[in-house]
């Protein structure tokens, strides 16, 4: 077995064989030096990742050192099939909430489904706001002035909510539909 290992002698990373399994022992192919090493143990850790008012249960795999931090994407799995989620909550062995931990010390996590997201439009046409949900991909970009078409209806986008609580006004200004908590659009009248 052959794998990239940083190997002091030569100050970088270089392959390595294994020489000794039960002793974890390799040997550098550029300089010979032998070296030990003891592979991550990769842990399944318990997630429960919410699309919308819906959550399931899923497992999440990483390294027993990998950080967990809140805001940071990884991928669940749940039924079968992986989502893409961003870390609302932690909890600890010990049953504390945390925004950080070790994976080694981490007991449970709660994501949000960022890989396909409901984004909440506000569609107002004179006096009447008509409120609009929409299913895009996470990595969708909404912008300040732009132009959308909603059921054969052109709407200009005026502003833009963020989940952090910011709210975007200036034309120009992007987010991703997985940063939004609403957009806010008027209706298009065109003059002939």
């Amino acid at each position: 077995m052959r794998i990239y290992l940083y190997c002091d002698s030569c100050g970088e990373e270089t392959v390595h064989e294994l020489v000794r399994e039960e002793k974890m022992l390799y040997r550098c192919t550029a300089c010979g030096m032998y070296t030990t090493h003891t592979p991550e143990r990769e842990l399944s850790l318990r997630a429960v990742i919410s699309s919308g008012p819906e959550s399931q249960k899923g497992v999440l795999k990483v390294k027993e050192y990998e950080l967990v931090e809140k805001g940071r994407e990884f991928i669940v799995e749940v039924a079968g099939e992986h989502r893409i989620g961003e870390v609302t909550g932690i909890e600890l062995k010990d049953g504390r909430k945390s925004e950080t931990g070790l994976a080694k010390d981490v007991s449970t996590v709660w994501l949000r489904d960022v890989g396909e997201v409901i984004v909440r439009l506000s569609l107002h046409k004179r006096s009447v706001t008509t409120p609009v949900k929409i299913i895009v991909d996470g990595d969708t970009e909404f912008e300040v002035g732009e132009t959308i078409e909603i059921e054969g209806k052109k709407f200009r986008i005026s502003r833009i909510k963020l989940i952090k609580g910011d709210i975007l006004r200036k034309a120009g200004s992007r987010a991703k539909a997985k940063e939004i908590r609403r957009v806010y659009a008027k209706y298009e009248t065109y003059k002939a």
